[in-house]
C-alpha cells in the first residue's frame, strides 16, 4: 500500500468565483452562534488587557480546523485533524507532503521521525507539530483501515470495556444528572480581576459543589491565566470544596513555577500539558515534577505516535495521562481505550448543554452514554466525511 495523494482542508468561507477575497456571507442565513469557549468570560493570558477581557474570540487567531486526508492506491483514505488553520495546513501541503507521497503508511515511526526532523529549523512546538499530528493521526487511521479493525485494536487492544467521562463547562445545573463523574469548571477570572474576581471564582466552585453533591468530582480549568501566587491562594480558598485538580494555571513554559505549585498545593492535584508538545516538552515537566496529571492533546502534541511515548514516560513515574479533549477526538478515545495509563475522557457540550454536539464535517464522532464512553464502533478511527462536508471546507491546492 502506498500513499498517492495528500489532501489538506481548512474550515472557513469559500472563496468567491474569479476573486481573491472570500465571498460575503449570505444575509438569508443567520450567523453561526459562537461557542461558550470563545464567547464568554473565561480567564486567559490576555485577560489583563481590557479590550480582550470579555471573550477569547477577540484575540485568538489561526485557530481554525486543519483536516488531512491521505489517499492510497488501495482506495483507502486516512483522516487526521489538528488546529491552527492555514498555518498547519500550509506546512502539511507545502512541506510534509513530499515525505509522504509514495510511502507505505505502515512505516509510521519512520515517517514521524522524518517529519519532525525536517521541521526542526522552524518547529519543535506549535503549528509545525500540530501539522505533524494531523498527518500522524491519518496514518494510524489508514493502518487500522488496512487491517480492517478498530483503531484501538491496532494500538494493542482494549484494556477496559468502558471509560468514564467528565464534563467541561459551567452549566453544572443542566449536566449534573447525566452520569458524568464530575464537572470541570472554566474559571472566569485571574489576577487582573483582583480580589473581587477571586471571590467570584470561589463562589462558582461553591455553587458547583452544592449542585453536584459530595460525591462528584470538581476540577478547575485556568487556561494559562494565573501565576504562582494566585494559584496558591486560590488552592487554599477552594480547599473546602474538595477540588480534584487545578489545570493549566500557569503559562506552559513556566516549568519551575509548576514545580513550585505542585509541591505546595495540598488536596488538589496539579494538571497541565494541553499546550505542551512532543516527548521532549513533557520530559521537562516530568523532570521538574511539575504535575500530578499530564494532559497532552493528541491532535496537537505529535499525534498518537508521540502520545504513546508520553504516556509510557509518565507511567514510569505513576503519573496518569488524561488527554485534553480526549472524548471529543475519536483518535484520542481509541488510544484511551488501549492505554492502561489513561483512566478517563474529557467531554464538553460545545454549543451549550441544551444542544448535542454535531460535527458538520466528519461523521462517526462518538458521544458518552449516561456519562460513559463505550468501545468505539467502526473501522479505523470510525470517521468519514459527511456528504455535505465540502460546503464547510476549503482544499489547499499546489
Amino acid at each position: 500500500m502506498k500513499i498517492t495523494a495528500v489532501k489538506v482542508y481548512v474550515t472557513g468561507a469559500k472563496p468567491a468565483a474569479n476573486a481573491t477575497e472570500a465571498a460575503p456571507p449570505d444575509a438569508s442565513v443567520p450567523p453561526r452562534k459562537g461557542s461558550w469557549l470563545s464567547e464568554t468570560v473565561i480567564a486567559n493570558p490576555m485577560s489583563m488587557y481590557p479590550e480582550y477581557f470579555d471573550r477569547r474570540s477577540s484575540w485568538t487567531g489561526m485557530g481554525g480546523r486543519t483536516i488531512v486526508a491521505l489517499e492510497t492506491d488501495d482506495g483507502l483514505v486516512g483522516i487526521g485533524e489538528t488546529a491552527s488553520g492555514m498555518a498547519a495546513a500550509t506546512i502539511v501541503k507545502q512541506h510534509l507532503s513530499r515525505f509522504l507521497l509514495g510511502q507505505n503508511p505502515f512505516q509510521v515511526e519512520r515517517l514521524w521521525d522524518i517529519m519532525f526532523k525536517a521541521t526542526l529549523p522552524y518547529g519543535r512546538k506549535g503549528a509545525p507539530i500540530m501539522a505533524v499530528s494531523a498527518v500522524d493521526l491519518a496514518l494510524w487511521d489508514l493502518i487500522a483501515k488496512a487491517r480492517q479493525e478498530p483503531l484501538y485494536r491496532t494500538l494493542g487492544g482494549p484494556v477496559k470495556d468502558r471509560v468514564p467521562a467528565y464534563c467541561t463547562g459551567n452549566e453544572f445545573e443542566k449536566t449534573k444528572d447525566r452520569g458524568f463523574l464530575g464537572q470541570k469548571l472554566a474559571m472566569p477570572y485571574g489576577p487582573a480581576s483582583g480580589c473581587e474576581g477571586m471571590r467570584e471564582n470561589v463562589e462558582l466552585v461553591a455553587r458547583a459543589r452544592e449542585a453536584l453533591g459530595p460525591d462528584k468530582e470538581i476540577m478547575l480549568d485556568c487556561y494559562m491565566a494565573w501565576n504562582v501566587d494566585y494559584t496558591l491562594r486560590m488552592a487554599e480558598l477552594v480547599a473546602p470544596y474538595r477540588v480534584k485538580w487545578i489545570e493549566e494555571s500557569l503559562p506552559p513554559d513556566d516549568y519551575e513555577g509548576y514545580g513550585i505549585i505542585n509541591r505546595k498545593v495540598n488536596g488538589a492535584a496539579i494538571a497541565t500539558g494541553e499546550h505542551e508538545y512532543t516527548r521532549y516538552g513533557f520530559q521537562l515537566l516530568l523532570d521538574a515534577r511539575a504535575a500530578d496529571i499530564l494532559q497532552p492533546d493528541v491532535c496537537w502534541c505529535g499525534g498518537i505516535t508521540e502520545t504513546r511515548k508520553i504516556s509510557a514516560m509518565a507511567s514510569a513515574k505513576h503519573i496518569p495521562v488524561i488527554p485534553h479533549a480526549g472524548g471529543l477526538q475519536p483518535w484520542a478515545l481509541h488510544l484511551i481505550f488501549a492505554d492502561p495509563n489513561m483512566p478517563m475522557a474529557e467531554f464538553a457540550y460545545i454549543n451549550g448543554a441544551d444542544e448535542p454536539n454535531r460535527d458538520p464535517v466528519l461523521a462517526g464522532i462518538p458521544a458518552p452514554n449516561n456519562g460513559w464512553f463505550e468501545l468505539p464502533q467502526g473501522i479505523g478511527a470510525g470517521l468519514e466525511f459527511r456528504p455535505d462536508a465540502g460546503d464547510h471546507l476549503i482544499e489547499l491546492q499546489g
